[in-house]
Protein backbone atom coordinates (compact mmCIF):
# COMPACT_ATOMS: atom_id res chain seq x y z
CA UNK A 1 0.00 0.00 0.00
CA UNK A 2 2.88 2.34 0.68
CA UNK A 3 4.36 1.74 -2.68
CA UNK A 4 1.04 2.67 -4.21
CA UNK A 5 0.76 5.85 -2.28
CA UNK A 6 4.43 6.90 -3.31
CA UNK A 7 3.12 5.75 -7.14
CA UNK A 8 0.30 8.18 -6.54
CA UNK A 9 2.46 11.26 -5.33
CA UNK A 10 4.93 10.95 -8.25
CA UNK A 11 2.06 10.10 -10.49
CA UNK A 12 0.43 13.43 -9.85
CA UNK A 13 3.85 15.64 -9.71
CA UNK A 14 3.99 14.14 -13.55
CA UNK A 15 0.84 15.37 -14.24
CA UNK A 16 1.12 18.38 -12.81
CA UNK A 17 4.55 18.73 -14.80
CA UNK A 18 2.36 17.06 -17.73
CA UNK A 19 -0.05 20.12 -17.74
CA UNK A 20 2.49 22.99 -16.85
CA UNK A 21 4.63 25.26 -19.01
CA UNK A 22 8.00 24.06 -20.02
CA UNK A 23 10.31 24.92 -17.99
CA UNK A 24 10.92 25.33 -13.96
CA UNK A 25 10.82 21.51 -13.22
CA UNK A 26 13.59 20.97 -10.70
CA UNK A 27 14.35 17.22 -12.59
CA UNK A 28 15.41 19.24 -15.66
CA UNK A 29 18.94 18.78 -15.26
CA UNK A 30 20.34 19.08 -18.81
CA UNK A 31 19.23 17.63 -22.34
CA UNK A 32 19.49 13.95 -21.61
CA UNK A 33 18.41 14.40 -17.71
CA UNK A 34 14.64 16.39 -18.53
CA UNK A 35 11.41 15.58 -17.29
CA UNK A 36 9.90 17.82 -19.55
CA UNK A 37 11.18 16.06 -22.82
CA UNK A 38 9.87 13.39 -21.75
CA UNK A 39 7.04 14.39 -20.15
CA UNK A 40 5.70 16.34 -22.79
CA UNK A 41 6.69 13.82 -25.43
CA UNK A 42 3.91 12.32 -28.24
CA UNK A 43 4.74 9.07 -25.85
CA UNK A 44 3.52 10.93 -22.34
CA UNK A 45 0.10 10.41 -23.85
CA UNK A 46 -2.50 7.70 -24.93
CA UNK A 47 -5.93 9.31 -26.49
CA UNK A 48 -4.78 12.59 -25.08
CA UNK A 49 -5.04 11.47 -21.53
CA UNK A 50 -1.73 12.26 -20.05
CA UNK A 51 0.54 9.01 -19.23
CA UNK A 52 0.47 9.87 -15.86
CA UNK A 53 -3.03 9.93 -15.31
CA UNK A 54 -3.52 6.52 -16.15
CA UNK A 55 -0.48 5.88 -13.81
CA UNK A 56 -1.94 7.30 -11.39
CA UNK A 57 -5.46 5.61 -11.95
CA UNK A 58 -3.38 1.99 -11.99
CA UNK A 59 -1.90 2.83 -8.10
CA UNK A 60 -5.10 3.79 -6.97
CA UNK A 61 -6.47 0.52 -7.84
CA UNK A 62 -3.53 -0.99 -6.18
CA UNK A 63 -3.63 0.23 -3.10
CA UNK A 64 -7.85 -0.20 -3.12
CA UNK A 65 -7.29 -4.30 -3.63
CA UNK A 66 -4.08 -3.97 -1.08
CA UNK A 67 -6.22 -2.20 1.24
CA UNK A 68 -9.38 -4.92 0.45
CA UNK A 69 -7.02 -7.95 0.95
CA UNK A 70 -5.92 -6.24 4.19
CA UNK A 71 -9.21 -6.02 5.13
CA UNK A 72 -10.11 -9.35 3.80
CA UNK A 73 -13.03 -7.31 1.90
CA UNK A 74 -11.92 -9.10 -1.17
CA UNK A 75 -11.99 -12.54 -2.61
CA UNK A 76 -8.27 -13.93 -2.50
CA UNK A 77 -8.29 -14.84 -6.25
CA UNK A 78 -7.78 -10.59 -6.45
CA UNK A 79 -4.27 -11.70 -5.61
CA UNK A 80 -3.74 -13.37 -9.38
CA UNK A 81 -5.52 -10.60 -10.93
CA UNK A 82 -3.49 -7.80 -8.83
CA UNK A 83 0.10 -9.71 -10.21
CA UNK A 84 -1.84 -9.93 -13.96
CA UNK A 85 -2.62 -6.31 -13.75
CA UNK A 86 0.51 -4.90 -11.99
CA UNK A 87 2.54 -7.31 -15.08
CA UNK A 88 0.30 -5.52 -17.70
CA UNK A 89 1.25 -1.95 -15.92
CA UNK A 90 4.83 -3.50 -15.84
CA UNK A 91 4.92 -4.23 -19.27
CA UNK A 92 3.53 -1.17 -20.42
CA UNK A 93 6.20 0.61 -18.10
CA UNK A 94 9.08 -1.52 -20.10
CA UNK A 95 7.67 0.30 -23.43
CA UNK A 96 7.52 3.80 -21.85
CA UNK A 97 11.54 3.30 -20.62
CA UNK A 98 12.63 1.76 -23.90
CA UNK A 99 10.81 4.94 -25.60
CA UNK A 100 12.81 7.05 -23.26
CA UNK A 101 16.10 5.66 -23.48
CA UNK A 102 16.62 4.95 -27.09
CA UNK A 103 13.86 7.05 -28.61
CA UNK A 104 13.29 10.04 -27.34
CA UNK A 105 17.40 9.94 -25.97
CA UNK A 106 16.31 11.17 -22.69
CA UNK A 107 15.54 10.47 -18.93
CA UNK A 108 13.09 11.44 -16.75
CA UNK A 109 13.53 10.91 -12.89
CA UNK A 110 10.01 10.62 -11.75
CA UNK A 111 9.23 8.48 -14.62
CA UNK A 112 12.27 6.02 -13.56
CA UNK A 113 10.70 6.31 -10.36
CA UNK A 114 7.44 4.97 -11.22
CA UNK A 115 8.20 2.09 -13.17
CA UNK A 116 11.05 1.12 -10.20
CA UNK A 117 7.87 1.17 -8.12
CA UNK A 118 5.34 -0.53 -10.72
CA UNK A 119 8.09 -3.07 -10.71
CA UNK A 120 8.55 -3.60 -6.68
CA UNK A 121 4.73 -3.89 -6.93
CA UNK A 122 4.95 -6.55 -9.62
CA UNK A 123 7.47 -8.65 -7.36
CA UNK A 124 5.54 -8.39 -4.25
CA UNK A 125 2.42 -9.36 -5.81
CA UNK A 126 3.58 -12.69 -7.70
CA UNK A 127 5.41 -13.54 -4.83
CA UNK A 128 1.67 -12.73 -2.44
CA UNK A 129 -0.10 -14.91 -5.04
CA UNK A 130 2.58 -17.90 -5.81
CA UNK A 131 2.94 -17.73 -1.87
CA UNK A 132 -1.31 -17.99 -1.88
CA UNK A 133 -1.22 -20.94 -4.46
CA UNK A 134 1.09 -23.04 -2.96
CA UNK A 135 -0.92 -22.50 0.43
CA UNK A 136 -4.01 -23.58 -1.38
CA UNK A 137 -2.72 -26.86 -3.00
CA UNK A 138 -0.94 -27.70 0.12
CA UNK A 139 -4.25 -27.09 2.41
CA UNK A 140 -6.09 -29.10 0.07
CA UNK A 141 -4.35 -32.13 -0.45
CA UNK A 142 -5.67 -34.96 1.65
CA UNK A 143 -3.47 -36.23 4.65
CA UNK A 144 -2.76 -39.73 5.69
Amino acid sequence: MLLAVFGMLVSAYLTYQHFKPVGGAFCNVNDYVSCDIVNKSIYAEIFHIPVAILGFTAYVIIFAVAFGLLKEKIPSYALKLTALFTGASLGFSIYLTTMEFFVLQAVCIFCVTSQIIILLIFIISLNLWLKHRRWLAHSSSPSF
